[in-house]
C-alpha cells in the first residue's frame, strides 16, 4: 500500500537584480524602457516527513530539469497590454516545453510584478534597458506521514487480530509506562514509522526486545497490545 502522499504545487520569484546600467547601451529608436527578462524553469523533486507530533521536515530535493531563456529586448509598455503581454509570454513558456495549462498562472505573476515597478520605471529615461528575472518552479513533494504510517499498520493488526478472534484491545497503562528506555549504539530502523534509528538515540525496549521511537510505539500500544513485529502480547485491561 502506498504510504507517501504526492502533490505538486507551483513557485514563481521575481527580482530585478543588481546591475550595471552604464552596461546597458540606451536606444535612441525607442521612445520606451525597455526590459531584459530571463526565464528559469525547473522542475523539482522533494521528500518530506511529518513526524508524529506533526513536525515536519525536508528530507532532501533534487532539480531533475532546468532551463533558462533570455528574451529579446521588448518595450515595457508590453505590460500594460494583457492580450500582447499573454501572447508573447506564452509563446516563450510554450518553447520551453512548459504545459499550457501552467501558463495562465506564471503569466499573471509575471505581469503583476512588472506592473508592480511602473513607478521605478517611471524614473527611467526612455531607451533604457533594465534586467527583471523569473525563477519559475513546479515541484513535486513526496510527502510521507508518520502518523498515516502508524494508522495503517494498527489497522492491519486489528484485521489480524479480529481474524484471530482477538478484537482490537489496547495495552494497560501501567504496562506502557513499564517499558524500558534505552540508548542504542547502532543505527536500526523503527519498524512502524520506518525512519532510521540513529546511533546514540534513545528508545523504547518492548518485553520482546524489539525497539521503536519512544512515540511511535506508545502510540502503537493505545490502540495495540501486540508488538508490530512478532505480534508479542503485552497485557490488557480484560486480562
Amino acid at each position: 500500500m502506498e504510504t507517501t502522499h504526492r502533490c505538486k504545487h507551483l513557485v514563481t520569484k521575481l527580482w530585478i537584480p543588481d546591475y550595471d546600467p552604464d552596461g546597458y547601451s540606451a536606444s535612441t529608436s525607442s521612445s520606451s524602457v525597455r526590459v531584459d527578462l530571463t526565464i528559469l524553469w525547473q522542475l523539482e523533486h522533494e521528500w518530506m516527513n511529518i513526524a508524529s507530533d506533526g513536525a515536519a521536515s525536508i528530507i532532501s530535493r533534487c532539480v531533475v530539469h532546468s532551463l533558462a531563456l533570455r528574451l529579446p529586448l521588448f518595450d515595457y509598455q508590453v505590460f500594460m497590454s494583457d492580450h500582447t503581454s499573454q501572447q508573447m509570454l506564452s509563446g516563450a513558456l510554450l518553447s520551453m516545453g512548459v504545459d499550457p495549462y501552467l501558463h495562465d498562472s506564471i503569466i499573471v505573476n509575471i505581469v503583476a510584478y512588472a506592473r508592480s515597478i511602473r513607478n521605478l520605471v517611471s524614473h527611467m529615461a526612455a531607451g533604457m534597458v533594465f534586467p527583471l528575472r523569473a525563477r519559475i518552479r513546479l515541484v513535486t513533494m513526496h510527502v510521507r506521514n508518520e502518523r498515516v504510517l502508524i494508522d495503517l499498520a494498527t489497522r492491519e493488526s486489528m484485521i489480524e487480530n479480529e481474524g484471530r478472534g482477538k478484537g482490537m484491545l489496547p495495552a494497560t497503562d501501567i504496562s506502557i509506562k513499564a517499558l524500558k528506555t534505552e540508548t542504542i549504539l547502532e543505527g536500526e530502523s523503527c519498524m512502524i514509522c520506518l525512519e532510521e534509528l540513529s546511533g546514540g538515540s534513545e528508545v523504547i525496549l518492548m518485553p520482546c526486545s524489539h525497539v521503536f521511537h519512544g512515540s511511535c510505539i506508545i502510540r502503537w500500544l493505545k490502540q495495540s497490545h501486540v508488538c508490530p513485529i512478532c505480534r508479542f502480547e503485552m497485557p490488557t485491561c480484560s486480562q
